[in-house]
């Protein structure tokens, strides 16, 4: 495939974590909109956390080059541990599919009225047929995708906050997740959990970039403006707390106040972002999967199965699905902490490159 320029870089950190939970608001206030102008200080501290492990995962791809998961985060040479971590790791890729089918699900339902099994079958065939393609289509749809989410999230998020609209509720005293109580806590499971899913994209990008410098300003620009998105998003939330507390996807519900017309793009926009976040984050699950006559019946099965889970719902899955991968994270993090500071100590590609 063609080398990947920083811009293009910027696009696919974006579009790996601007998917279902972060799009449609629901992720934003269930770990920083709950505690009110402290989820401000949450929101700032993990968009610093995400720009150093981008760096970091960044430097380990390079200098081992190569985006194999269990190399990336394990700081010793184990094929064993490799494999296992690259497991785990694949496993929680996988639980994304069961959050983005019913994500898809629910966007339909609230807008359009249309039964969720509809909404969640378009995403699980959508994935399958972006994994299919392998990384070059999964790269290309984000290329072509991620420019018009990011505008069109951003246009919806400036014009809630300029909308003045008044308190209809509470604005305090909102019940965190069980497992995020505070917003300490709270904003390290949020960093933990969606440096879990940016991982295989990041170690893909380093290794396809055109150079270390297209590399590096991909990765910084790319979780930076996650971080300016994050607390613009905020705003929104907070312009009508019980508001966004009580709907499965708040923006979208914004939107719809806003105009109606406004709230159908969208809403096609936000079913884009829930599709290129499960594209991605499945691919991450099928690089684990042993190339051969079976891997794409396992990738159409697989698919089928987390649908068949994502009927649970997604409000639910938001509360307690990702804050148990954060945890997970918060021990990846810590390995991949270690790998970058014994792999910068020694000799690499990435040391010697000019």
């Amino acid at each position: 495939m063609k080398k990947l320029n920083w811009i293009e870089i910027t696009s696919l950190y974006i579009g790996i974590i601007m998917g279902a939970g972060f799009a449609s608001g629901r992720e934003c206030w269930q770990f920083f909109g709950v505690f009110g102008t402290k989820g401000y200080a949450g929101a700032a501290a993990s968009t610093v956390c995400f720009v150093l492990l981008a760096c970091m995962l960044t430097y380990i791809a390079r200098s081992k080059g190569t985006a194999d998961l269990g190399r990336l985060i394990c700081p010793v040479e184990s094929r064993p541990a490799y494999e296992l971590i690259g497991w785990v790791l694949a496993a929680i890729y996988y639980s994304m599919i069961i959050a983005m089918t019913a994500a898809g699900g629910s966007l339909l339902n609230q807008q359009f009225g249309i039964n969720k099994v509809v909404g969640g079958v378009i995403v699980a065939i959508l994935c399958i047929i972006t994994v299919l393609g392998d990384f070059e289509r999964v790269s290309r749809v984000f290329r072509l995708m991620v420019p018009v989410l990011f505008v069109v999230g951003i246009i919806t998020i400036l014009l809630t906050i300029n909308a003045g609209f008044t308190q209809s509720g509470a604005t305090s005293g909102y019940t965190p997740g069980r497992m995020s109580p505070n917003w300490p806590v709270s904003a390290l499971v949020f960093m933990a959990y969606n440096t879990l899913g940016m991982i295989a994209m990041s170690g893909n990008c380093a290794i396809n970039a055109r150079n270390a410098r297209n590399a590096y300003t991909g990765a910084v620009f790319g979780t930076l403006c996650l971080g300016a998105l994050t607390m613009l998003l905020l705003r929104a939330l907070l312009s009508d707390m019980a508001f966004s507390s009580e709907l499965d996807l708040p923006m979208l519900g914004f939107a719809e106040r806003l105009s109606p017309v406004l709230s159908i793009i969208y809403a096609v926009i936000l079913y884009g972002a829930v599709y290129s976040t499960g594209a991605s984050t499945y691919y991450g699950f099928s690089t684990k999967l042993k190339d051969g006559p079976y891997k794409k019946w396992i990738i159409v099965g697989g698919a089928v199965a987390g649908f068949l889970l994502g009927l649970t719902g997604f409000k639910k899955l938001v509360e307690f699905l990702y804050p148990a991968q954060g945890y997970i994270g918060i021990v990846f993090i810590l390995l991949i902490i270690i790998n970058f500071c014994r792999e910068i100590k020694k000799p690499s590609a990435e040391n010697t490159e000019k």
